[in-house]
Protein backbone atom coordinates (compact mmCIF):
# COMPACT_ATOMS: atom_id res chain seq x y z
CA UNK A 1 0.00 0.00 0.00
CA UNK A 2 1.28 3.44 -1.26
CA UNK A 3 0.10 7.01 1.01
CA UNK A 4 0.56 10.24 -0.02
CA UNK A 5 1.08 12.83 2.96
CA UNK A 6 0.80 16.54 2.94
CA UNK A 7 3.52 17.77 5.14
CA UNK A 8 2.66 21.08 5.52
CA UNK A 9 4.34 23.78 8.51
CA UNK A 10 3.58 22.29 12.22
CA UNK A 11 1.77 19.55 10.13
CA UNK A 12 4.83 17.71 9.39
CA UNK A 13 5.23 16.30 12.54
CA UNK A 14 1.86 15.06 13.01
CA UNK A 15 1.69 13.51 9.30
CA UNK A 16 5.14 12.20 9.65
CA UNK A 17 4.28 10.34 13.11
CA UNK A 18 1.09 8.98 11.44
CA UNK A 19 3.13 7.41 8.83
CA UNK A 20 5.28 5.89 11.18
CA UNK A 21 2.23 4.60 13.25
CA UNK A 22 0.78 3.25 9.48
CA UNK A 23 4.23 1.73 8.67
CA UNK A 24 4.30 -0.29 12.36
CA UNK A 25 1.14 -1.45 12.88
CA UNK A 26 -0.67 -1.99 9.34
CA UNK A 27 2.09 -2.51 7.57
CA UNK A 28 2.25 0.16 5.30
CA UNK A 29 5.22 0.36 3.06
CA UNK A 30 5.67 3.13 0.69
CA UNK A 31 5.18 6.90 0.97
CA UNK A 32 5.26 10.05 -0.74
CA UNK A 33 4.86 13.25 0.31
CA UNK A 34 4.37 16.72 -0.87
CA UNK A 35 6.40 19.28 1.67
CA UNK A 36 5.01 23.14 2.24
CA UNK A 37 7.54 25.02 4.37
CA UNK A 38 11.53 25.04 4.55
CA UNK A 39 11.48 23.47 8.05
CA UNK A 40 8.74 20.57 6.93
CA UNK A 41 11.32 20.04 4.11
CA UNK A 42 14.20 19.97 6.67
CA UNK A 43 12.65 18.11 9.50
CA UNK A 44 11.56 15.21 6.67
CA UNK A 45 14.44 15.06 4.56
CA UNK A 46 16.68 14.84 8.21
CA UNK A 47 14.68 12.16 9.81
CA UNK A 48 16.02 8.42 9.13
CA UNK A 49 12.67 6.39 10.28
CA UNK A 50 11.12 6.30 6.77
CA UNK A 51 12.38 6.83 3.48
CA UNK A 52 9.99 8.80 0.96
CA UNK A 53 9.64 7.12 -1.99
CA UNK A 54 8.97 10.63 -3.60
CA UNK A 55 9.15 14.21 -2.18
CA UNK A 56 7.66 17.32 -4.11
CA UNK A 57 8.81 20.60 -1.93
CA UNK A 58 7.01 23.34 -2.77
CA UNK A 59 9.08 26.44 -2.26
CA UNK A 60 11.90 24.22 -4.60
CA UNK A 61 9.21 23.99 -7.44
CA UNK A 62 8.10 27.43 -7.41
CA UNK A 63 12.34 28.12 -7.71
CA UNK A 64 11.54 27.47 -11.52
CA UNK A 65 9.56 29.60 -12.87
CA UNK A 66 12.33 31.95 -13.80
CA UNK A 67 13.21 29.48 -16.60
CA UNK A 68 9.57 28.16 -16.95
CA UNK A 69 7.65 29.09 -19.95
CA UNK A 70 3.91 29.41 -19.76
CA UNK A 71 3.26 26.75 -22.04
CA UNK A 72 -0.96 27.53 -23.34
CA UNK A 73 -1.52 24.05 -24.83
CA UNK A 74 -0.48 22.03 -21.37
CA UNK A 75 -2.97 24.35 -19.51
CA UNK A 76 -5.67 24.25 -21.53
CA UNK A 77 -5.84 20.08 -21.64
CA UNK A 78 -4.74 20.14 -17.69
CA UNK A 79 -7.77 22.20 -17.22
CA UNK A 80 -10.09 20.30 -19.55
CA UNK A 81 -9.10 17.03 -17.63
CA UNK A 82 -9.32 18.41 -13.98
CA UNK A 83 -12.48 20.68 -14.56
CA UNK A 84 -14.34 21.90 -12.55
CA UNK A 85 -13.54 24.32 -10.78
CA UNK A 86 -11.53 26.20 -13.75
CA UNK A 87 -7.76 26.93 -13.00
CA UNK A 88 -8.64 30.40 -11.89
CA UNK A 89 -10.31 29.00 -8.90
CA UNK A 90 -7.40 26.78 -7.93
CA UNK A 91 -5.31 30.29 -7.94
CA UNK A 92 -7.66 32.08 -6.12
CA UNK A 93 -7.70 29.94 -2.91
CA UNK A 94 -4.00 30.64 -2.64
CA UNK A 95 -3.40 33.97 -0.27
CA UNK A 96 0.13 34.04 -0.76
CA UNK A 97 -0.15 34.19 -5.21
CA UNK A 98 -3.34 36.24 -5.24
CA UNK A 99 -3.98 38.58 -1.93
CA UNK A 100 0.04 39.04 -1.17
CA UNK A 101 -0.74 37.66 2.43
CA UNK A 102 0.83 36.79 4.94
CA UNK A 103 2.50 39.89 5.15
CA UNK A 104 -0.32 42.15 4.81
CA UNK A 105 -1.99 40.93 8.19
CA UNK A 106 -3.66 44.03 8.55
CA UNK A 107 -6.12 43.81 5.61
CA UNK A 108 -8.82 41.69 4.86
CA UNK A 109 -9.29 39.47 1.66
CA UNK A 110 -8.49 42.11 -0.80
CA UNK A 111 -7.39 40.41 -4.56
CA UNK A 112 -3.82 42.06 -4.52
CA UNK A 113 -1.73 39.42 -6.93
CA UNK A 114 1.96 38.58 -5.73
CA UNK A 115 2.81 38.23 -9.37
CA UNK A 116 1.95 39.13 -12.84
CA UNK A 117 -0.56 37.32 -15.39
CA UNK A 118 2.01 35.00 -16.68
CA UNK A 119 4.40 34.43 -13.53
CA UNK A 120 1.29 32.92 -12.00
CA UNK A 121 0.20 31.03 -14.52
CA UNK A 122 3.94 29.83 -14.58
CA UNK A 123 3.28 28.96 -10.53
CA UNK A 124 0.31 26.90 -11.00
CA UNK A 125 1.75 25.27 -14.36
CA UNK A 126 5.43 24.07 -12.60
CA UNK A 127 2.88 22.52 -9.65
CA UNK A 128 0.62 20.88 -12.29
CA UNK A 129 3.05 18.94 -14.08
CA UNK A 130 5.00 17.47 -11.22
CA UNK A 131 1.95 16.10 -9.25
CA UNK A 132 0.29 15.30 -12.10
CA UNK A 133 3.69 13.66 -12.98
CA UNK A 134 4.04 11.72 -9.42
CA UNK A 135 0.58 10.62 -9.08
CA UNK A 136 0.43 9.18 -12.71
CA UNK A 137 3.66 7.25 -12.16
CA UNK A 138 3.65 6.15 -7.87
CA UNK A 139 -0.43 5.89 -8.00
CA UNK A 140 -1.01 5.98 -4.33
CA UNK A 141 -4.15 4.59 -2.91
CA UNK A 142 -4.87 7.85 -0.72
CA UNK A 143 -3.68 11.60 -0.12
CA UNK A 144 -4.25 12.86 3.12
CA UNK A 145 -4.60 16.34 3.68
CA UNK A 146 -4.39 18.17 6.44
CA UNK A 147 -6.09 21.57 5.09
CA UNK A 148 -6.87 22.99 1.87
CA UNK A 149 -5.66 26.42 1.81
CA UNK A 150 -2.86 26.74 -2.24
CA UNK A 151 -3.41 26.19 -5.00
CA UNK A 152 -0.81 22.79 -5.08
CA UNK A 153 -3.63 21.36 -2.69
CA UNK A 154 -6.23 22.39 -5.08
CA UNK A 155 -4.21 20.29 -8.09
CA UNK A 156 -3.59 17.61 -5.54
CA UNK A 157 -7.12 17.03 -4.43
CA UNK A 158 -8.62 17.53 -8.39
CA UNK A 159 -6.16 15.32 -9.98
CA UNK A 160 -6.49 12.46 -7.35
CA UNK A 161 -10.07 12.33 -8.09
CA UNK A 162 -10.12 12.38 -11.41
CA UNK A 163 -7.40 9.33 -11.29
CA UNK A 164 -9.72 7.40 -8.79
CA UNK A 165 -7.28 7.73 -5.70
CA UNK A 166 -9.00 8.77 -2.58
CA UNK A 167 -8.13 12.09 -1.02
CA UNK A 168 -8.96 12.31 2.70
CA UNK A 169 -9.04 15.20 4.89
CA UNK A 170 -9.66 16.37 8.48
CA UNK A 171 -13.30 18.30 9.20
CA UNK A 172 -13.82 19.91 12.51
CA UNK A 173 -17.57 18.64 13.09
CA UNK A 174 -17.90 20.96 15.90
CA UNK A 175 -18.83 18.65 18.33
CA UNK A 176 -17.02 18.36 21.82
CA UNK A 177 -13.19 17.66 21.11
CA UNK A 178 -13.55 15.55 17.93
CA UNK A 179 -12.67 14.83 14.08
CA UNK A 180 -13.94 13.24 11.57
CA UNK A 181 -12.09 12.66 8.30
CA UNK A 182 -13.62 13.17 4.72
CA UNK A 183 -13.28 11.97 1.36
CA UNK A 184 -14.58 15.82 0.11
CA UNK A 185 -13.36 18.90 1.65
CA UNK A 186 -17.26 20.12 1.01
CA UNK A 187 -19.10 18.16 4.03
CA UNK A 188 -18.31 14.84 6.07
CA UNK A 189 -18.43 11.71 4.44
CA UNK A 190 -21.16 10.00 5.42
CA UNK A 191 -23.58 12.15 7.87
CA UNK A 192 -25.97 12.98 4.78
CA UNK A 193 -26.49 9.17 4.04
CA UNK A 194 -26.49 8.63 7.39
CA UNK A 195 -29.02 11.22 8.18
CA UNK A 196 -31.34 10.28 5.51
CA UNK A 197 -31.19 6.99 6.02
CA UNK A 198 -33.55 6.95 9.27
CA UNK A 199 -31.26 4.54 10.68
CA UNK A 200 -29.95 5.45 13.87
CA UNK A 201 -28.62 3.67 16.73
CA UNK A 202 -30.28 4.44 20.09
CA UNK A 203 -26.61 5.45 21.63
CA UNK A 204 -25.57 7.88 19.21
CA UNK A 205 -29.65 9.34 19.29
CA UNK A 206 -28.98 9.36 23.58
CA UNK A 207 -25.76 11.20 23.14
CA UNK A 208 -27.79 13.78 20.46
CA UNK A 209 -30.42 14.33 22.62
CA UNK A 210 -27.73 15.08 25.38
CA UNK A 211 -25.36 17.43 23.57
CA UNK A 212 -28.55 19.66 22.04
CA UNK A 213 -29.96 20.00 25.50
CA UNK A 214 -26.26 20.57 27.11
CA UNK A 215 -25.61 23.51 24.82
CA UNK A 216 -28.97 24.88 24.77
CA UNK A 217 -28.70 25.06 28.70
CA UNK A 218 -24.82 26.15 28.63
CA UNK A 219 -23.95 28.21 25.44
CA UNK A 220 -20.84 25.89 25.21
CA UNK A 221 -20.33 23.32 22.26
CA UNK A 222 -17.55 21.97 24.77
CA UNK A 223 -14.93 22.35 22.07
CA UNK A 224 -11.37 22.09 23.15
CA UNK A 225 -9.74 24.78 20.70
CA UNK A 226 -12.69 27.20 21.55
CA UNK A 227 -12.18 26.96 25.22
CA UNK A 228 -8.25 27.42 24.37
CA UNK A 229 -9.19 30.82 22.32
CA UNK A 230 -10.83 32.20 25.76
CA UNK A 231 -8.49 31.57 28.13
CA UNK A 232 -5.64 33.17 26.16
CA UNK A 233 -8.13 36.04 25.60
CA UNK A 234 -8.51 35.82 29.45
CA UNK A 235 -4.95 35.87 30.13
CA UNK A 236 -4.03 38.58 27.49
CA UNK A 237 -1.18 40.16 29.58
CA UNK A 238 -0.66 43.84 29.33
CA UNK A 239 1.93 45.84 26.91
CA UNK A 240 4.47 45.89 29.61
CA UNK A 241 3.59 42.34 30.89
CA UNK A 242 7.31 40.30 31.63
CA UNK A 243 5.28 37.02 30.08
CA UNK A 244 4.27 38.89 27.05
CA UNK A 245 7.62 40.55 26.62
CA UNK A 246 9.37 37.11 26.65
CA UNK A 247 7.02 36.09 24.28
CA UNK A 248 7.12 38.67 21.93
CA UNK A 249 11.28 38.59 22.19
CA UNK A 250 11.12 34.77 21.55
CA UNK A 251 9.23 35.05 18.64
CA UNK A 252 11.10 38.14 16.92
CA UNK A 253 14.13 35.70 17.05
CA UNK A 254 12.75 32.98 15.67
CA UNK A 255 10.97 35.04 12.67
CA UNK A 256 14.31 36.76 12.32
CA UNK A 257 16.23 33.70 11.98
CA UNK A 258 13.77 32.54 9.70
CA UNK A 259 13.72 35.35 7.91
CA UNK A 260 17.59 35.64 6.90
CA UNK A 261 17.46 31.46 6.13
CA UNK A 262 14.52 31.43 3.83
CA UNK A 263 13.97 34.84 2.38
CA UNK A 264 15.09 34.30 -0.88
CA UNK A 265 11.89 31.37 -1.15
CA UNK A 266 8.42 31.39 -1.70
CA UNK A 267 7.88 30.36 1.77
CA UNK A 268 3.77 30.23 3.12
CA UNK A 269 4.79 31.00 6.88
CA UNK A 270 3.95 34.02 8.71
CA UNK A 271 7.60 33.20 10.55
CA UNK A 272 9.63 34.35 7.36
CA UNK A 273 8.14 37.52 6.84
CA UNK A 274 10.40 40.24 6.83
CA UNK A 275 10.57 40.80 10.88
CA UNK A 276 10.51 44.65 10.46
CA UNK A 277 7.47 44.22 9.07
CA UNK A 278 5.80 41.72 11.66
CA UNK A 279 7.12 44.63 14.47
CA UNK A 280 5.51 47.12 12.32
CA UNK A 281 2.39 45.34 11.98
CA UNK A 282 1.81 44.36 15.50
CA UNK A 283 2.18 47.90 16.55
CA UNK A 284 -0.59 49.00 14.71
CA UNK A 285 -2.80 45.78 16.17
CA UNK A 286 -2.28 46.87 19.54
CA UNK A 287 -3.19 50.46 18.60
CA UNK A 288 -6.02 49.37 16.83
CA UNK A 289 -6.72 47.41 20.28
CA UNK A 290 -6.07 50.54 22.68
CA UNK A 291 -7.89 52.87 20.96
CA UNK A 292 -11.12 49.89 20.23
CA UNK A 293 -14.56 50.42 18.11
CA UNK A 294 -16.74 51.42 21.44
CA UNK A 295 -17.49 54.45 19.36
CA UNK A 296 -18.70 52.26 15.85
CA UNK A 297 -20.81 49.90 17.67
CA UNK A 298 -23.12 49.52 19.92
CA UNK A 299 -25.06 47.19 22.08
CA UNK A 300 -28.35 44.83 20.57
CA UNK A 301 -31.68 46.64 21.03
CA UNK A 302 -34.21 45.40 22.91
CA UNK A 303 -37.65 43.73 20.97
CA UNK A 304 -35.77 44.90 17.70
CA UNK A 305 -35.96 42.36 14.32
CA UNK A 306 -33.10 41.54 13.11
CA UNK A 307 -30.84 39.25 11.00
CA UNK A 308 -27.44 38.24 12.54
CA UNK A 309 -24.41 37.96 10.53
CA UNK A 310 -20.63 36.73 12.40
CA UNK A 311 -18.18 38.31 10.21
CA UNK A 312 -15.07 35.19 9.27
CA UNK A 313 -11.76 35.55 10.57
CA UNK A 314 -9.65 35.48 6.99
CA UNK A 315 -8.62 34.87 4.92
CA UNK A 316 -9.00 31.03 5.36
CA UNK A 317 -10.61 27.99 4.12
CA UNK A 318 -13.81 29.25 5.38
CA UNK A 319 -14.07 31.70 2.81
CA UNK A 320 -11.62 30.93 -0.15
CA UNK A 321 -12.42 27.31 -0.36
CA UNK A 322 -15.63 26.80 0.89
CA UNK A 323 -17.31 30.19 -1.12
CA UNK A 324 -15.24 31.02 -4.23
CA UNK A 325 -17.92 33.68 -4.83
CA UNK A 326 -18.53 34.92 -1.70
CA UNK A 327 -15.14 35.65 -0.03
CA UNK A 328 -15.84 39.72 -0.20
CA UNK A 329 -17.49 40.40 3.04
CA UNK A 330 -17.99 43.99 2.66
CA UNK A 331 -19.61 42.82 -0.61
CA UNK A 332 -21.23 40.01 0.28
CA UNK A 333 -23.20 41.95 3.87
CA UNK A 334 -24.12 44.82 1.59
CA UNK A 335 -26.09 42.04 -0.73
CA UNK A 336 -27.73 40.85 2.36
CA UNK A 337 -28.73 43.76 4.00
CA UNK A 338 -30.33 45.04 0.83
CA UNK A 339 -32.42 41.35 0.90
CA UNK A 340 -33.91 41.57 4.35
CA UNK A 341 -37.59 43.22 4.45
CA UNK A 342 -37.78 46.31 5.24
CA UNK A 343 -38.47 46.31 9.42
CA UNK A 344 -35.34 44.09 10.10
CA UNK A 345 -31.92 45.37 10.92
CA UNK A 346 -28.43 43.14 10.03
CA UNK A 347 -26.53 42.55 13.02
CA UNK A 348 -22.62 41.93 12.16
CA UNK A 349 -20.66 41.17 15.02
CA UNK A 350 -16.62 41.03 14.54
CA UNK A 351 -14.99 37.40 14.73
CA UNK A 352 -12.96 37.06 18.24
CA UNK A 353 -9.56 36.32 16.97
CA UNK A 354 -9.61 38.78 14.29
CA UNK A 355 -9.49 41.41 17.00
CA UNK A 356 -6.93 44.72 15.79
CA UNK A 357 -6.75 43.02 12.54
CA UNK A 358 -9.14 44.78 10.46
CA UNK A 359 -8.85 49.46 9.56
CA UNK A 360 -11.73 51.20 11.18
CA UNK A 361 -12.42 52.12 7.81
CA UNK A 362 -13.46 48.59 7.25
CA UNK A 363 -15.85 48.72 10.21
CA UNK A 364 -16.95 52.83 8.94
CA UNK A 365 -17.35 51.08 5.11
CA UNK A 366 -19.77 49.07 6.67
CA UNK A 367 -21.74 51.60 8.60
CA UNK A 368 -22.77 53.14 5.55
CA UNK A 369 -24.75 50.40 4.89
CA UNK A 370 -28.38 51.49 6.30
CA UNK A 371 -30.04 49.06 7.84
CA UNK A 372 -26.60 47.57 9.16
CA UNK A 373 -25.33 47.53 12.74
CA UNK A 374 -22.32 46.67 14.24
CA UNK A 375 -22.49 45.04 17.63
CA UNK A 376 -20.23 45.29 20.59
CA UNK A 377 -17.79 42.62 21.11
CA UNK A 378 -17.92 41.84 24.38
CA UNK A 379 -21.77 40.72 23.52
CA UNK A 380 -21.93 37.25 23.36
CA UNK A 381 -22.61 35.40 20.20
CA UNK A 382 -25.11 33.05 21.42
CA UNK A 383 -27.30 35.83 22.66
CA UNK A 384 -26.90 37.41 19.60
CA UNK A 385 -28.46 33.89 18.01
CA UNK A 386 -30.97 33.24 20.72
CA UNK A 387 -32.71 36.16 19.83
CA UNK A 388 -32.29 36.54 15.91
CA UNK A 389 -35.40 35.77 13.91
CA UNK A 390 -32.37 34.43 10.75
CA UNK A 391 -28.97 33.47 10.77
CA UNK A 392 -26.60 34.50 8.29
CA UNK A 393 -23.13 33.02 7.19
CA UNK A 394 -20.88 31.85 4.93
CA UNK A 395 -19.81 28.29 6.90
CA UNK A 396 -19.40 29.87 10.48
CA UNK A 397 -20.02 27.64 13.40
CA UNK A 398 -22.69 30.71 14.20
CA UNK A 399 -24.44 28.56 11.54
CA UNK A 400 -24.32 25.47 13.43
CA UNK A 401 -25.52 26.42 16.70
CA UNK A 402 -28.34 28.59 15.29
CA UNK A 403 -29.45 25.29 13.46
CA UNK A 404 -29.27 23.76 17.14
CA UNK A 405 -31.30 26.23 18.11
CA UNK A 406 -33.76 25.70 15.30
CA UNK A 407 -33.06 28.87 13.79
CA UNK A 408 -33.66 29.49 9.95
CA UNK A 409 -29.96 29.52 8.73
CA UNK A 410 -28.81 31.04 5.35
CA UNK A 411 -25.27 29.84 4.02
CA UNK A 412 -23.16 30.84 1.16
CA UNK A 413 -20.55 28.28 1.42
CA UNK A 414 -20.28 24.88 1.54
CA UNK A 415 -20.37 23.00 4.99
CA UNK A 416 -21.63 19.78 6.58
CA UNK A 417 -24.78 21.00 8.48
CA UNK A 418 -26.16 22.51 4.96
CA UNK A 419 -27.95 18.95 4.65
CA UNK A 420 -30.32 20.10 7.56
CA UNK A 421 -33.95 20.74 6.62
CA UNK A 422 -33.66 24.41 8.16
CA UNK A 423 -30.79 25.11 5.93
CA UNK A 424 -30.64 27.38 3.08
CA UNK A 425 -27.47 27.23 0.61
CA UNK A 426 -27.62 30.09 -1.22
CA UNK A 427 -26.59 29.44 -5.53
CA UNK A 428 -27.99 32.53 -6.61
CA UNK A 429 -28.14 35.86 -4.77
CA UNK A 430 -30.92 37.15 -6.78
CA UNK A 431 -33.17 35.19 -5.15
CA UNK A 432 -31.99 35.91 -1.52
CA UNK A 433 -35.40 38.32 -0.67
CA UNK A 434 -37.24 34.72 -1.41
CA UNK A 435 -35.29 32.87 0.08
CA UNK A 436 -35.61 35.11 3.20
CA UNK A 437 -38.93 35.16 2.92
CA UNK A 438 -39.51 31.85 2.70
CA UNK A 439 -37.23 30.93 5.73
CA UNK A 440 -38.60 33.73 7.76
CA UNK A 441 -41.97 31.68 7.18
CA UNK A 442 -41.04 28.00 8.05
CA UNK A 443 -41.89 25.93 11.23
CA UNK A 444 -38.98 25.66 13.58
CA UNK A 445 -37.47 22.29 12.29
CA UNK A 446 -38.79 19.12 14.03
CA UNK A 447 -36.63 17.80 17.09
CA UNK A 448 -36.99 14.59 15.99
CA UNK A 449 -35.10 15.33 13.12
CA UNK A 450 -32.65 17.95 14.98
CA UNK A 451 -31.43 15.27 16.95
CA UNK A 452 -31.21 12.18 14.24
CA UNK A 453 -29.18 14.87 12.13
CA UNK A 454 -26.68 15.40 15.37
CA UNK A 455 -26.46 11.84 15.51
CA UNK A 456 -25.64 10.98 12.18
CA UNK A 457 -22.58 13.15 13.02
CA UNK A 458 -21.36 11.75 16.00
CA UNK A 459 -21.70 8.41 14.66
CA UNK A 460 -18.67 9.76 12.03
CA UNK A 461 -17.13 11.79 14.82
CA UNK A 462 -14.17 10.38 16.73
CA UNK A 463 -11.77 11.96 19.61
CA UNK A 464 -8.52 13.76 18.91
CA UNK A 465 -6.77 16.09 20.86
CA UNK A 466 -5.81 17.87 17.88
CA UNK A 467 -4.08 21.10 19.54
CA UNK A 468 -2.87 18.76 22.25
CA UNK A 469 -1.00 17.24 19.42
CA UNK A 470 -0.48 20.30 17.48
CA UNK A 471 1.96 21.60 20.11
CA UNK A 472 3.85 18.33 20.96
CA UNK A 473 7.87 18.25 19.55
CA UNK A 474 8.47 14.77 20.61
CA UNK A 475 7.68 12.77 17.53
CA UNK A 476 6.90 9.38 19.63
CA UNK A 477 4.67 10.62 22.06
CA UNK A 478 2.97 12.29 18.43
CA UNK A 479 2.78 8.91 16.81
CA UNK A 480 2.05 6.28 20.58
CA UNK A 481 -1.02 8.49 21.09
CA UNK A 482 -4.28 6.52 21.43
CA UNK A 483 -5.55 9.69 19.13
CA UNK A 484 -3.24 8.83 16.91
CA UNK A 485 -4.22 4.67 16.84
CA UNK A 486 -7.77 5.63 16.30
CA UNK A 487 -7.12 8.44 13.37
CA UNK A 488 -4.85 5.06 11.42
CA UNK A 489 -7.60 2.94 12.44
CA UNK A 490 -10.00 5.29 10.31
CA UNK A 491 -8.33 6.09 7.80
CA UNK A 492 -7.04 2.47 6.89
CA UNK A 493 -11.16 1.95 7.01
CA UNK A 494 -11.43 4.34 4.24
CA UNK A 495 -8.69 3.32 2.12
CA UNK A 496 -9.86 -0.16 2.41
CA UNK A 497 -13.82 0.51 1.45
CA UNK A 498 -14.33 -0.38 4.96
CA UNK A 499 -15.55 2.69 6.25
CA UNK A 500 -17.93 1.98 9.19
CA UNK A 501 -19.65 4.70 11.87
CA UNK A 502 -17.49 5.29 14.43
Amino acid sequence: MKICIVQQNQYAKMGHAIALHLSEKYGVDKFLAYVISPGAARFIRKQNDIKYARLLVDHELHQKIKSEKVDMAFLKRFEGTYSPPPLWQYLYVDRKLMMSIGPKEETTTIIDPLYDYDTLLKALQIRAKEIEKMLLEEKPDVVLFFALGAVSHMILYHVAKKLGIKTVGIDFPRYESSLCLSESYKTITGVEDSFRSGKHDGIYLQKAETFIKNFRKTGSLQIEYMDRIRKDEAENYGIGHPIRFIRSLHYFMTQTRNYFANRKLFTYGTTDQNPLRFITQQIKRRWRRFVGTNDLTILPIPNEEYCYYPLHYEPEMATLVLSPFYFDQVELIRIIARSLPIQMKLYVKEHPAMKGRRTRDFYKTLLKIPNVRLIRETTPGIELIRNALLITTITSTAGWEGALLRKPVITFGDVFYNALPSVEKVEQTTKLPEIFRIALRKEPLREDILSAFVASVIEHAFHFDFFGLWYENDINKIKNSPDIALFCEKLMAIVSGKSRRQ
